[in-house]
Order: structure tokens, then C-alpha cells, then sequence
């Protein structure tokens, strides 16, 4: 923005100088300047031809007075006079010659100041055409928001009211709950479940009649009861004992075998790691944060170092390489496959974290580049097949020919594209296509809810006859505005909607097709939270660690499993399976 006010200023003086050359102009200052200087000089010729022909006049007399005398000396009078009248004449046409060639100068110079006028005046324009564009492209950028553009609303400038998009309908009731709504509230535990009870007497000390203030007092036999839900860290310190044995066929002597996560002598329990790993990759915690959090909580007798969160983060990865990959298998057979990237930071360089999944199934992955190798690497799109519709935010990469899935595209992408334009252009077809596309997502929502599944024909066609409508008022608002801000952009927009128009609008023929790809957006915005509070990752390796626990995270939560419970058999050595999640998760 400094850039912008620098250019800004730059041009205002620039516009200032060519406005005062232009008034002088316009005033005809330079003409009368050009004028004057032409005055005087053909003045001073002027009045020297006029000399020389009055003395010529003069020669002339005498050659006629000398022509009367008849003296002896005529011829030779006469030669002499005659010769001089020649030089008069000759000196006369000279000055005349000076005086038509600066007058053609002059001319000339009137001709190039109309075209040095002329230039000025386009120069002008084009400043301040120029101008109005920069300006255009400033107000554009400070009017963007989540209503526009794919910023969230925790960018919001402090001098500007925050927009929280939402395309719920306003109701006009008052916020919070209404009049009858029952109140929820917590249930009673049952009188086998009581761990404490505490006893609140006339023993407190202090304890008197509130309306005499008495000590004299019976209790009635009756009683007021109230349950609180608490909770209390205790911490279990095991001993585990392996015997020795001896075999009575062949003499080997043997113990019992170790579970996997009993390596040394001593270590931390699952249950430990479990709350460490959820703080570093659901909380977001930093991992010396996270080491903080449990000396805190366990009242400073248990400490681990952020050494050992770092390494706890690379064995869980190493658990989980296998399950990631038989998700992959599911993953690929879903009739519908959202998908979505993000940037992310390794070591102050872009890099991507990518979400595929649905509803059920979250897989991750991390790639320090965000390009067709890492694509090829994740090996997910390659293995779709026609069956398959891959949800996604307008990534062209989609449409390769490699690929064989049909694409579908986001909606709400489409509809913060149209508000930009309108923003931008104040052109209205793109605002009519944007109430369109909201007003018809209400209405398959209501018909769905109906227990519909589809519009008829005659509500498709009319859709579409409006669509056709909307893009024809584009290129006609765009032809008449061609040079304003944003029109080559509209342009783009325009050639987009009718490229790529079956895939922004078959959820109009198929309730079944999503409307937008909001869930790819929610499954990436934990990533985003994680940068913001725990700063960039120090590797790749360590970027696609953060991916592979938190594929075995969401998806354990998507399918109804406690995530506490998950990470404590993935640090027992014993993660759920693929097939144990989505066998527990059936109905």
C-alpha cells in the first residue's frame, strides 16, 4: 500500500505540471508569448523595407530630376543611381525572404505547440486513466473480505467492521433461546456412580441463624442435595514385572515378552503420550508448550522435554505409514472426493499441505511444493476413476487428461467471485448470478428436507435460461466498460463460467452432488491454526508426520471414536485399523 500512495502522490504532481502547461494553453499565454516574439522581430523588418523603399522613391526623383538637366554627367548620375536602386531592391527582397521565412517558423511553431498541446492533453488523460485504475485496485484490495475473497475474517483490518459471511436467513427473533425452548441441563448421577460425598453442616465454622444470628440450632431430618462433575489428575507410577522361565524339553531359559512401548527401564505411559500427542497436533500447542501444559498439570513431578515430544511425534508417524495407506484404498472407492491444499511454511519457504476425504475419511499429506510431482507423489487422483467426482476450488490441474474422474466445482467460490467482480465493476449481472445461485441452494435445501431428490425439467431449463441471460448481460456490461478496473478480470470470469458451466451447476440436476467444497476447507483449517500459533515446521518430514497423525486423529473422531482413546492404543503399539474404524462406525 506505501507503494501505492508513493505512486499516487508521484502522478498527483505529474498531473499538476501538465495542468498548468495545458491552462497556459488554454489562456493562449504561449501563443501570445510566440506571437509578440514574431511582432517584434517582423516589425523590425517591416520598418526597414519601408526605409529602403522610400529611398528608392527617393533614387527614382533624382534619376528623373537628373534626366532634365542635360548635362555632360547624365549617363554617369544615371548609371550610378541606377545601380543603387538595383542594391535597394535586392536588399528589399532579402528582408522580404526573412520576413516569409519567419513567418513560415512561426507557423511552424504554432503547429508543433497545438500538437505539444494536443500531446499534453492526451498525457493527461492517460495519468490520470492510469490513476483511477491504481486507485480502483487500492479500493478493491482494502474492500475484500470473506464476502469476496477467500480471507479470513480474523484478517479484518481494526478500522473495519468484521463480515462473518453467513446465508442464513434473518428471522428477526432475538438471539439466544426463545420463549418454551427447555433448557438443557446437566443430569444427576446415579447414587452408584457418587465417588465423593461432601457434608455441609452446622460444623463450618462461622456458621450462625441468618435471622438471629444465633448458635442454638437442631437439624430437621431434611436435606438439599447438589452434584458437580469434576475431574482429578492422578498419576500412575507401574511396575512391570517379566519373569524368567526355563524349558524342561530343551533348557532355554526365556522371559516374557516386552510390549512394544516398554523399551527402557523407565518411561512415560501411553495415557501421557496420548495427551502429548493431541495437545501438539489437535490443540496446536507448541511442543514446548505442550511440555509446560504436563509439568503443570501433573504438578511438576512429570516433565518431558520438548526433545522427547519431537521424537514422540516421529515414532507415531511411524506407526501409522500402513494405516495411512490402506485408507488410501477406501479413499479412492468413494463415489464423491473432496479435495483441497493449503500453504504452509518449512523453514520460512512456501510449501503445501493437501486434504482428500469426505465425511468420514480425512488423509493428509505434506510436500514441500505445491506442483504435479507432489500430486503424482500422494497418488490419490491418478486412481480415481469415471466413477468418481472430485470435489475441488477451480484447480485446473484437475482437467488434465491424465485423469479420469469427472470434475465438480465449488460454489461458494464462484459466488465470492461474483460479489468481486460486483465490487469492482458495480456491473449487475454478477450480482443476478449470485442471488440466483444462493436462492436455488435454498431451494434444493428445502426440497431435500421435503424428501426431494431432484428439480423437474421445467425448473432446470429456467435455471438455465436465466444462467444464459446473466453471462449475455456480462459481455454487453463488459463491452460498453472495456478500459474500467476489473473488466479484464470479468473477462477471465466470464470464459471460466462458460468453460467449465456443467461442472459449477450438475448439483442442479443431482441433489446428490455437493454444493461447495467447504469441507475440504474446514479439514485444512486446523493446519492454518497450527502455523498461526505454533509457528512453521523445521522439515518436510516433520510437516508430513503433523499429517499422518492427524489423518489417524480426524478419522477416528469422523467415525465416532474418543481421539484420547485412539492415541493411547497408537502409543500402545496397537492403532486401530482401517477396517476396525469403519466396522465400528457401521450401523
Amino acid at each position: 500500500m506505501e507503494n501505492l500512495f508513493e505512486d499516487y502522490m508521484a502522478a498527483r504532481c505529474t498531473i499538476k505540471h501538465l495542468k498548468q502547461t495545458i491552462d497556459e494553453f488554454k489562456s493562449g499565454e504561449r501563443y501570445l508569448k510566440l506571437q509578440k516574439d514574431y511582432h517584434c522581430v517582423a516589425a523590425g523588418y517591416i520598418k526597414e523595407i519601408k526605409r529602403l523603399r522610400n529611398k528608392v522613391g527617393e533614387l527614382n526623383a533624382r534619376i528623373i530630376s537628373i534626366r532634365n538637366m542635360w548635362s555632360d554627367d547624365y549617363y554617369a548620375l544615371y548609371d550610378e543611381s541606377r545601380a543603387e536602386i538595383r542594391q535597394l531592391q535586392e536588399t528589399i527582397r532579402r528582408l522580404e525572404d526573412k520576413l516569409w521565412a519567419k513567418e513560415r517558423e512561426t507557423d511552424e511553431k504554432i503547429t508543433k505547440l497545438t500538437m505539444e498541446y494536443e500531446d499534453k492533453l492526451y498525457q493527461k488523460d492517460c495519468v490520470i486513466a492510469g490513476l483511477k485504475n491504481k486507485l480502483s485496485h487500492a479500493q478493491a484490495l482494502l474492500s475484500q473480505d470473506g464476502t469476496n475473497a477467500g480471507i479470513p475474517t480474523s484478517r479484518t483490518p481494526c478500522n473495519k467492521e468484521k463480515r462473518i459471511p453467513n446465508t442464513r436467513e434473518k428471522t428477526g427473533k432475538k438471539k439466544g433461546g426463545q420463549p418454551g425452548h427447555e433448557k438443557h441441563v446437566l443430569d444427576a448421577p446415579a447414587d452408584g456412580e457418587i465417588t465423593d460425598t461432601v457434608i455441609h453442616g452446622a460444623g463450618d465454622e462461622g456458621f450462625l441463624c441468618p435471622a438471629c444470628d444465633g448458635d442454638h440450632y437442631i437439624p430437621t431430618g431434611e436435606s438439599e442435595v447438589k452434584y458437580e462433575y469434576d475431574v482429578e489428575i492422578s498419576i500412575k507410577k507401574i511396575r512391570h514385572v517379566f519373569y524368567y522361565y526355563k524349558c524342561l524339553d530343551c533348557g532355554t531359559e526365556f522371559r516374557s515378552v516386552y510390549t512394544p512401548q516398554l523399551r527402557g527401564d523407565v518411561q512415560y505411559g501411553p495415557g501421557l503420550q496420548a495427551l502429548a500427542l493431541s495437545l501438539t497436533n489437535t490443540v496446536n500447542a507448541a511442543m514446548n508448550k505442550t511440555s509446560m501444559f504436563l509439568n503443570g498439570l501433573t504438578q511438576g513431578e512429570l516433565s518431558p522435554c520438548e526433545g522427547y515430544v519431537a521424537k514422540l511425534q516421529g515414532r507415531a508417524a511411524r506407526w501409522l505409514r500402513q494405516f495411512r495407506e490402506e485408507l488410501k484404498m477406501v479413499l479412492i472407492t468413494l463415489r464423491i472426493v473432496y479435495w483441497d491444499d493449503t500453504v504452509i511454511m518449512i523453514l520460512t519457504k512456501r510449501a503445501c499441505f493437501r486434504f482428500y476425504g469426505d465425511e468420514r475419511i480425512a488423509y493428509y499429506t505434506a510436500h514441500a511444493h505445491k506442483d504435479m510431482e507432489s500430486l503424482d507423489d500422494d497418488n490419490v487422483l491418478n486412481l480415481l476413476t469415471e466413477d468418481t467426482k472430485a470435489m475441488h476450488d477451480h484447480n485446473t490441474v484437475n482437467y488434465n487428461s491424465r485423469y479420469h474422474f469427472e470434475n465438480i466445482e465449488c460454489n461458494q467460490h464462484l459466488q465470492r467471485d461474483c460479489q468481486k467482480n460486483t465490487d469492482n465493476t458495480c456491473h449487475k449481472w454478477s450480482s443476478d448470478l449470485k442471488e440466483l445461485i444462493g436462492h436455488t441452494i435454498k431451494e434444493r435445501n428445502d426440497a431435500i428436507a421435503g424428501g426431494g431428490n431432484a428439480f423437474d425439467q421445467v425448473y432446470i431449463d429456467r435455471f438455465n435460461e436465466k444462467v444464459d441471460k446473466y453471462l449475455s448481460d456480462g459481455w454487453k456490461e463488459n463491452e460498453a466498460d472495456a478500459q474500467k478496473y476489473g473488466a479484464a478480470w470479468e473477462r477471465t470470469l466470464l470464459s471460466r463460467i462458460e468453460e467449465y458451466r456443467r461442472n459449477y451447476f450438475l448439483w442442479v440436476e443431482d441433489f446428490s452432488i455437493p454444493t461447495t467444497n467447504n469441507l475440504s476447507e474446514r479439514g485444512l483449517r486446523g493446519v492454518k491454526s497450527h502455523m498461526k500459533i505454533s509457528g512453521q515446521f523445521e522439515s518436510e518430514a516433520a510437516a508430513d508426520n503433523h499429517a499422518l497423525i492427524r489423518t489417524y486423529i480426524e478419522t477416528c473422531r469422523r467415525n465416532g471414536i474418543n481421539e484420547i482413546m485412539a492415541l493411547q492404543r497408537l502409543c500402545s503399539g496397537n492403532p486401530y485399523t482401517v477396517a476396525e474404524i469403519f466396522s465400528e462406525s457401521s450401523p
